[in-house]
Parts: C-alpha cells; sequence; structure tokens
C-alpha cells in the first residue's frame, strides 16, 4: 500500500473494501488521537504568543509555505497514512 498522502486522493476509486472493515475503528481512532495533538497545539501556540503580544490567528489563515515547508508537510503526511494504514492492516 503506498504512503503517499497524495496517493489516495482518486474520487472514483473505492478506497475500503469489505476487508478494511474491520480495522476502520482503529483507523477513526488514530486519526482522532493525532487531529487532537494537532489542536491542541495549534491552540497552545496561538496563547502563547498572544500572551507575548503577537495576534497571529489571521496572518496563519494566509499563511502560504515555502517548497521546504511543503516538503516537511508531505513527509509528515506519509507518516501519518504510514500509521493509519498500518492500524488497517492489523485490524484485519
Amino acid at each position: 500500500m503506498s504512503s503517499d498522502p497524495k496517493s489516495f486522493n482518486n474520487p472514483g476509486t473505492p478506497t475500503l473494501n469489505a476487508q478494511d472493515s474491520a480495522g476502520l475503528g482503529q483507523a477513526v481512532l488514530t486519526l482522532t488521537h493525532e487531529l487532537w495533538i494537532v489542536i491542541d497545539r495549534v491552540h497552545a501556540l496561538e496563547a502563547v504568543l498572544k500572551k507575548h503580544g503577537m495576534n497571529v490567528s489571521e496572518e496563519i489563515e494566509n499563511y502560504m509555505p515555502s517548497d521546504a515547508d511543503k516538503a516537511q508537510l508531505d513527509e509528515r503526511g506519509k507518516q501519518l497514512v504510514e500509521r493509519v494504514t498500518e492500524a488497517l492492516a492489523h485490524s484485519s
């Protein structure tokens, strides 16, 4: 299974089949856990910056990542997909 997150962007192709359904719950929990970590860290970061007189919320909304940032995000995305697909593979 490919771990490139962009490789899963195939709207006309079913992503999950009957064999995958056993691991679906674990995958959802894994994603929920990862999402909670991101939400918590973003909230903490914005609160710390605001405490120091830097309200960056609008700037974050308008941020455009550099090529290096995009590469780092792509790598993190691949790692996330690996963890989720691993959870699916071990649950079936």
